[in-house]
């Protein structure tokens, strides 16, 4: 399905609501190109023994990311390898759907554009699905799309008011699909090679990202409507007098505050917002420090609705992975580095929370393209063994799905 044939009925607003039952979706691009997924059973335990496909097209090994509409449905993002256009899956909404996702949509791609050096997913401040890519070409081009928010049109109806009997009309503003579902393809000023990213805690998004020469920038929206690449603030270099970053990744923690870390060879760093929704942070803070480099790092939040950060350190087989989590006294407080698992190779690491809070986390081996997952038991205790989920993977991602009933 293109773009332009998108039922508007997806796009309908809702209202965001508190979950009651969700389970972890897991989505996976296996090393045939073929993109397929599984649940939790249930709540808060294991998941399905077998994956199910979701489409019937083949897709690039490089790039998956996964998020969740502001109603709760699952959303992918995925390459089509046939053409590198860029495929938006989402889950149907209605209770008349025979099949629980909708066809995808081909969002095609930037001018100019034939391949990714990374792809990224993420609610705005409507809570529409906002898309990132960066170009592989010389110039790390930074292109934006993103779903359009509702309209807003002047409808009239005849009522008839309680306790009379003559109808009157009643002219009042409704919400409205918009005439395009999606934005034109915007190219952001600037040049990064990768991208990650959060939302502040009043929506707007906060993107970073890795140049060629892994210096470290940040780009925050200007604007409650951003809809034009100038309603962002512009690339800021956040390197702060450091050099040699490796990676980064950013997260709403405690209070509301965002916090960014960077690893750079055997240490992790560590600067956080200043003040709900600002646009100033602290300057660089040594978070750990380990004897040996560190391989990745993954983040996500706590069952005391606070950070945790895992990494795994070293290379090779049965490489330990580190945690440092918020303590509930203050949001600068953290507990000391502590290792809660071993991976059997170097591996891609995924944090991913219950509908219980606590964390699940998975682990892809990059050499094997085995995963597996991990269960925590209490902030500072996981499950003694790994459990598989699956083989020949070559990418997965992770959300939360807090669309289905529950089990009756």
């Amino acid at each position: 399905m293109s773009v332009e044939n998108a039922n508007p009925e997806d796009f309908a607003g809702s209202a965001n609501v508190e979950p009651s039952y969700f389970r972890i979706f897991f989505g996976a691009i296996t090393s045939g190109g073929s993109l397929v997924y599984k649940d939790q059973t249930d709540q808060n335990v294991g998941f399905a023994s077998d994956f199910k496909n979701l489409t019937t097209l083949s897709y690039l090994h490089d790039h998956l990311n996964a998020s969740v509409s502001q109603d709760g449905y699952v959303s992918l993002l995925a390459v089509n390898s046939a053409n590198d256009d860029l495929i938006y899956i989402h889950e149907a909404r209605g209770d008349n759907v025979a099949d629980r996702f909708a066809d995808p949509l081909d969002l095609g791609k930037p001018d100019g554009v034939t391949g990714y050096l990374d792809t990224f997913l993420i609610k705005g401040v409507t809570g529409r699905a906002n898309v990132f890519c960066t170009s592989s070409a010389p110039d790390n081009a930074i292109w934006w799309k993103y779903q359009n928010a509702n309209t807003v049109k002047e409808e009239t109806t005849t009522v008839v008011p309680p306790g009379t009997t003559d109808p009157i009309e009643v002219t009042a503003p409704v919400a409205a699909p918009p005439s395009q579902i999606w934005s034109d393809w915007q190219r952001l000023p600037g040049a990064v090679s990768t991208l990650t990213g959060t939302q502040n805690a009043d929506g707007r998004i906060i993107l970073t990202g890795l140049n060629d020469n892994n210096v470290p920038y940040m780009n925050i929206q200007s604007s409650i409507r951003p809809l034009l690449p100038e309603d962002w603030e512009g690339w800021e270099d956040i390197s702060g007098g450091l050099t040699g970053f490796d990676q980064l990744v950013c997260d709403l923690g405690v209070n509301d505050l965002v916090h960014i870390f960077a690893s750079i060879g055997s240490k992790i760093y560590m600067r956080v917002q200043l003040q709900v929704s600002v646009d100033k942070f602290s300057d660089w803070a040594l978070f750990a420090s380990f004897a040996d480099p560190v391989h990745t790092m993954a983040i996500g939040t706590a069952s005391n609705n606070a950070l945790y950060l895992v990494a795994q350190v070293g290379s090779g087989a049965n490489s330990p992975v580190y945690a440092k989590y918020q303590t509930p006294e203050a949001d600068q407080q953290w507990s000391s580095p502590q290792i809660i698992a071993h991976v059997a190779n170097d591996s891609a690491l995924f944090l991913q929370p219950n509908a219980d809070t606590n964390l699940d986390l998975f682990a892809l081996e990059t050499a094997t393209g085995a995963a597996s997952y991990l269960k925590q038991q209490t902030l500072a205790h996981w499950s003694a063994t790994w459990v598989p989920l699956g083989t020949d993977l070559a990418a997965i991602a992770l959300t939360e799905d807090v669309t289905p009933n529950p089990p009756s």
